[in-house]
């Protein structure tokens, strides 16, 4: 039984298939690569984000590529000296270093970011910067948060979650519409500012997110919470304020709730008894501002995970993430409707069954049940047919079988 995931960053690789990783809590552990090959797994390499599966017999296993140029933050910068052959001298500080895997357009006289393992990440600036000066507000690029608009779904386009999507239609979509405001008004209700979304990767947590900022019309901001965090002190603090802040002033403009979706919250906040100096105060900001609320207009604030329990209590309680929705594996009928959407106007031939399909995938999250549509709709392209047939969808599913196990 799989018990979550967690990312890190290659160090090694090894002729057996072993990866060596790096974790942000300092941790190193060795994992199986499970790349997929459509994502190239012989090209797994040193200074990789990588998406790790957690396991309970303890074979943890890499399985996508997360980033090919280390995390955006936590990195230190260096004066470009030399540059030759995909690697570069490096000044930071007061010695020089040695940075793998630089492209060719990187010149002397640059100042570039460097990963933890001292691989390329980008260009920090086009000309030589005093490294005693440099801080996350001095220069280089901001945090670039994910702002999406433009969203084509709603919550009828995902399959199974009937509970799910029952209690988001009760507390957000209904006491926020238009015919509502009255009513709401007099009842006196307090909207739900905060939900956990918990539960297995893969189960449709932020396609939901998704979904639910265009019944409501409001703009979707996607944290990811590893990316988040900084080495500088303060900086996580600062991009916090920051998110909320921006999130604030797009309600107002439009005159609809904005959403801010926080993936892997637990990596933001961990329990403050186990956490360190950094992480308490991370903690203490995201508090801050969910306390905040009524200050701040019309924001809801959704959090996802995969390991509940590794979350801080305090940002469970009421008037926080108080709204807690768990996403569970798809059942047989789930399923069907899953590869039914996934499949959309694609023409599918007279003999495919996909409830006999939806029987044959226990244990199958929606993300999986998308990738076996996916690989259908290829194997019936390397055949030549328009349509997709039995034997394409069994194909699909018995190598999505495979990778998963």
């Amino acid at each position: 039984m799989d018990s979550g995931t967690h990312s890190g960053l290659v160090m090694e690789t090894f002729p057996d298939s072993d990866l060596l990783i790096w974790r942000r809590n300092g941790d190193e552990e060795t994992v199986k690569n499970g790349v997929p090959t459509d994502q190239g797994s012989e090209s797994v390499k040193p200074g990789d984000v990588v998406r790790i599966q957690e396991r309970s017999r303890g074979d943890d296993r890499a399985i996508e590529i997360w980033s090919q140029s280390g995390w955006s933050s936590g990195n230190t910068v260096g004066v470009v000296e030399d540059v030759n052959n995909e690697k570069a001298i490096v000044r930071v500080n007061d010695s020089l270093s040695t940075v793998t895997r630089v492209p060719d357009d990187v010149s002397v006289g640059q100042t570039i970011e460097i990963t933890p393992i001292f691989t390329y990440h980008g260009v920090y600036d086009d000309k030589a910067v005093d490294i005693d000066d440099i801080s996350p507000s001095s220069g280089g690029n901001a945090y670039d948060w994910k702002y999406e608009e433009g969203i084509d779904i709603k919550l009828k386009d995902i399959g199974g979650l009937a509970s799910v999507k029952r209690r988001l239609r009760e507390e957000i979509i209904s006491p926020l519409s238009d015919e509502s405001e009255d009513l709401r008004s007099e009842l006196n209700i307090s909207l739900s500012r905060g939900l956990l979304f918990h539960g297995k990767s893969g189960t449709g947590k932020t396609r939901t997110a998704k979904a639910l900022s265009n019944h409501i019309d409001g703009e979707l901001f996607i944290i990811g919470g590893p990316e988040l965090v900084s080495k500088y002190y303060g900086e996580t603090e600062r991009q916090i304020r920051d998110i909320f802040s921006e999130a604030e002033q797009a309600a107002e403009n439009t005159g609809n709730p904005s959403v801010i979706f926080l993936d892997e919250l637990d990596s933001m906040a961990p329990p403050r008894g186990q956490a360190d100096e950094t992480e308490r105060r991370i903690v203490a900001q995201l508090l801050s501002e969910m306390d905040g609320f009524d200050e701040r207009g019309e924001i809801i604030v959704i959090g996802a995970t995969n390991l509940k329990d590794e979350i801080d209590q305090a940002i469970l309680r009421p008037g926080r993430f108080d709204t807690q929705l768990e996403f569970t594996l798809p059942d047989p009928e789930a399923r069907e409707s899953i590869l039914k959407i996934s499949l959309g106007e694609t023409s599918i031939n007279d003999e495919v069954d996909l409830g006999l399909v939806a029987e044959q995938t226990e244990g199958f999250t929606g993300a999986d049940l998308d990738a076996i549509i996916s690989q259908a709709k290829y194997l019936a392209l390397k055949d030549g047919t328009s349509d997709i047939r039995m034997e394409h969808l069994q194909v699909a599913a018995d190598r999505r079988m495979e990778s998963k196990s």
